[in-house]
C-alpha cells in the first residue's frame, strides 16, 4: 500500500494533538462558557426577540366610551380607511398607529423608549406599543374633562406613563440620514413638536369653525392636525417596509387634499375605543 493511500483513512479532529491544539482546544471551551453566560443573562437574540414581543404585544384594555372622549382616556388611532396590506386587498382596511423597534435597537433595548419610530401596524388588537393617553398640554390636570376640537392635547405611550412619559413627536426638519422613512418617533421631552389636536372632516353642511369647542366623538372619522406645523397625520400607503412582525406602514405627514379640497383617506383617523354598552 502506498503512502498516499494510508493516509487517506487518518481523520484529524480537535482532538488530535497537533499544531495549536491547545489554543483551539482553549478556545472552544471560551465560546461555550460565553453562550452559556449570554443564555442565563438573556442576551440571545431569541431571548431578547421574545422579550420584545411580550412586552410590545402585551394585549391591554383601552377606554370605554360611547360618545366623547376626555383627558386621562387610553385610546388607539386607527386608521380606518387605508389599506392594510400590501398590495391592497378590497375589504382588508384599516391600521393602527403604534411603535417600533428596529433590528438595531433590539440589541440594547427590548422596550419602547425615546427615540423608537412609529408605524402603521394590520394587526387591530389593542396591545401597549398601540395604547395612548390623551394627556393635557398646558400642564394642567384635566383629567376626566372632555376633549374639545381644536384643543392641543399630547398622546403619551401608556406603557410609559410609569416610568419616563413618551410622547409621539414629529420634528418639521430633521436632522437629515436621521429621521429616514419614518417621521414620528417617541420622545421623552413635551415641546411644542409634540402638541395635536383633532379637527372634524370637511361636511357640506357644516364648518369647522361652527363645531369648534364641541366634544370629540369616539369611533368617528376625524382628522389629527400637528400644532406646529398645521399639517396632517396620515399613512403612505406606498412605502411599507418589512418589521419583526410582517409588513408596516410608514407615517405620513401631509396634508393631502381631493379636487374638492377635502382631506382624502390617507388623512382620516378614528379615536378608537371599545363602544360601552
Amino acid at each position: 500500500m502506498s503512502k498516499i493511500d494510508q493516509d487517506k483513512g487518518i481523520v484529524y479532529c480537535n482532538r488530535v494533538l497537533i499544531g495549536n491544539w491547545y489554543e483551539a482546544s482553549k478556545l472552544e471551551e471560551y465560546k461555550l462558557n460565553k453562550f452559556l453566560e449570554q443564555m442565563k443573562k438573556g442576551d440571545l437574540m431569541l431571548a431578547r426577540y421574545r422579550k420584545m414581543g411580550e412586552n410590545l404585544n402585551k394585549p391591554t384594555v383601552l377606554t370605554q366610551a360611547s360618545s366623547s372622549i376626555g383627558f386621562g382616556a387610553k385610546i388607539s388611532l386607527f386608521a380606518p380607511h387605508v389599506p392594510a396590506s400590501d398590495p391592497p386587498v378590497d375589504g382588508n382596511n384599516g391600521l393602527l398607529l403604534g411603535g417600533r423597534i428596529s433590528s438595531n435597537e433590539i440589541n440594547y433595548s427590548q422596550a419602547l423608549e425615546d427615540g423608537c419610530a412609529l408605524v402603521g401596524y394590520p394587526d387591530l388588537e389593542p396591545a401597549e406599543r398601540s395604547a395612548f393617553v390623551i394627556t393635557s398640554a398646558d400642564y394642567c390636570n384635566r383629567d376626566n374633562e372632555r376633549l374639545k376640537y381644536n384643543q392641543e392635547f399630547l398622546l403619551t405611550l401608556s406603557s410609559s406613563l410609569d416610568k419616563t412619559p413618551l410622547y409621539i413627536r414629529y420634528d418639521p426638519n430633521p436632522i437629515p440620514g436621521l429621521c429616514g422613512m419614518f417621521p414620528l418617533y417617541l420622545s421623552k421631552h413635551a415641546v411644542s413638536n409634540t402638541r395635536w389636536r383633532v379637527l372634524p372632516v370637511q361636511s357640506p353642511n357644516i364648518t369647522r369653525f361652527e363645531q369648534e369647542g364641541q366634544p370629540v366623538q369616539v369611533n368617528t372619522d376625524v382628522v389629527i392636525n400637528h400644532c406646529a406645523t398645521n399639517v396632517n397625520l396620515g399613512f403612505n400607503v406606498g412605502c411599507w417596509a418589512m418589521g419583526f412582525y410582517g409588513k408596516i406602514c410608514a407615517p405620513l405627514m401631509r396634508t393631502c387634499l381631493d379636487v374638492y379640497g377635502k382631506e382624502t383617506s390617507n388623512n382620516i383617523w378614528q379615536i378608537y375605543t371599545p363602544i360601552s354598552s
